[in-house]
């Protein structure tokens, strides 16, 4: 069993397991999620993905002068879990940014594709929303997987450097 904190690693058939210490209150130090695998490989996006975690934990609430709070870990947990559910090995390192909620927003971005997923417990968004070109798609993230996997090929390292067939 290996160990991830603030990102997640697996191969493709590792079992994945979602933990959480808990909260320091001597050191007032904020313990986020931890993705506890069964397989040692590490997908090529965890250290992008554990950098921003670690990078947007930092920022405390009022961050935004017009009003913001800190990172929610509710909509940690469920953007960590979208990934693990959703993004292969492959798959690029979404763009992560906090909302002024301490929601999150994944973002992903390739030629005419745009992929957004919304994770915002406090506004009651949860979705992602596919745009190719004019057309646009959205669906609630824990329907979304057949949504993500029709442009999963297309978020990959492979089809960045121009190995994925054409065709596919």
């Amino acid at each position: 069993m290996t160990v991830h904190d603030l990102g997640a690693s697996s191969s493709l058939t590792s079992s994945w397991i979602v933990r959480y210490p808990s909260i320091d209150s001597q050191t007032s130090v904020r313990s986020f999620a931890r993705i506890i695998t069964t397989g040692d490989a590490r997908p090529p996006w965890v250290p992008q993905v554990k950098r921003r975690i670690q990078e947007l934990a930092m920022l405390p609430d009022g961050w935004d002068p017009r009003g913001s709070r800190a990172l929610s870990r509710e909509d940690l947990d469920d953007a960590l879990s979208f990934m693990v559910r959703m993004m292969r090995e492959d798959t690029e390192a979404p763009w992560m940014g906090l909302l002024s909620s301490g929601g999150l927003q994944l973002a992903w971005t390739r030629d005419d594709l745009e992929v957004e997923a919304v994770f915002d417990r406090s506004r009651g968004e949860r979705h992602l929303l596919v745009s190719v070109g004019p057309n646009e798609w959205e669906e609630p993230v824990e329907s979304a997987w057949s949504l993500f996997n029709s442009v999963a090929d297309r978020l990959s390292s492979r089809h960045s450097e121009g190995a994925v067939d054409s065709a596919v």
